[in-house]
This record gives structure tokens, C-alpha cells and sequence, in this order.
């Protein structure tokens, strides 16, 4: 089956989307918290509480934005979006270390009654920190072996000239 190639114009489209469930969550996070508190503790788990929340729609942006480089071949995107979940990954493992510090100060904090419901809501949120490290450590990693993969295999197939993307 011979398929038409997408236009520049449907491959941009995809990638403005994947950019727009990356930045719009994370604008909405950050302007809700602003100004930012690092130094007091009820606005670092608060902040800390809700980001966890809105990890997944970042991460399906990135996704697809991944798989779009992948399917175009555009090996120096693919790298780049590598790069980003690498370093994002390494951003959540601070947290995941940070969090439950966080956590158990807030839960001493509470009347005896919610402090279970402090506890069973941190675990909770450092699961979703756990998973959404995992995924972007595999497809960071992941992104930047198969881009130096697909930048050999076009330099094979079209010698002398620069690998897409």
C-alpha cells in the first residue's frame, strides 16, 4: 500500500498540540501557585500535592510528541525530547527523595484524626511521581538512543546529506 506523505503542515500541527498538553497543564500549575515559596513547608506540599496531578497530560504531550519524531525520522526532535524527559526524570527523583520528608512534617502538623489522611495522600501522590518517573526515564533514554539509531540509518540512506530533523 503506497500512502501519501503528511504534509509539513499536519506534522507541525501534531507537534503544536503535544506542546499545548505539555505548556497548558504546567501554565495553570505554576500560575496558581505563584509566587513561588520554596522555604515554607505548607506551600512546598501544596505545590508539591498538586503538580502530581497534573503529570499526565504533560507526559501524553511529550508521548506524542516522541512518536511523531519517530514516525518522521526526525532524529535531532527525537534527541532533543529525549534530552527534556531525561532531565525531567531526574527533577521527579529529587521530589520523589524530597516528598515524603515533606509528608510526614505536614502529617505531624495535623490533628490526630487526619493524620492517616495526610499519610495515604502522600503515598498516593509519590506513586504518581514514581510512574511518571519511570515512564520518563524509559522514553528519555529510550528517545536518545533510538535518535542516534535513526540519525545512522539516514545517514546510510542518503549519503551527504545532514539527517533530518
Amino acid at each position: 500500500m503506497n500512502r501519501p506523505t503528511p504534509s509539513s503542515g499536519a506534522i507541525a500541527g501534531l507537534y503544536v498540540f503535544a506542546a499545548m498538553l505539555v505548556v497548558a497543564p504546567l501554565s495553570d500549575l505554576f500560575s496558581t501557585a505563584f509566587p513561588p515559596r520554596l522555604g515554607d513547608l505548607s506551600w512546598r506540599y501544596g505545590f508539591l500535592g498538586l503538580a502530581a496531578g497534573y503529570l499526565q497530560t504533560p507526559l501524553l504531550g511529550l508521548v506524542i510528541a516522541s512518536a511523531v519524531a519517530y514516525w518522521q525520522a526526525h532524529a535531532g526532535v527525537l534527541r532533543t525530547l529525549g534530552i527534556l524527559g531525561a532531565v525531567m526524570a531526574v527533577v521527579l527523583l529529587m521530589i520523589i527523595v524530597l516528598w515524603p520528608m515533606d509528608v510526614m512534617q505536614v502529617r505531624a502538623l495535623r490533628e490526630p484524626d487526619a493524620q492517616a489522611a495526610v499519610a495515604i495522600g502522600g503515598a498516593l501522590q509519590e506513586l504518581k511521581y514514581l510512574a511518571a518517573f519511570l515512564v520518563l526515564s524509559f522514553l528519555g533514554f529510550g528517545s536518545m538512543r533510538t535518535a542516534s539509531e535513526l540519525a545512522r540509518a539516514n545517514r546510510r540512506e542518503a549519503p551527504g546529506i545532514v539527517s533530518r530533523g
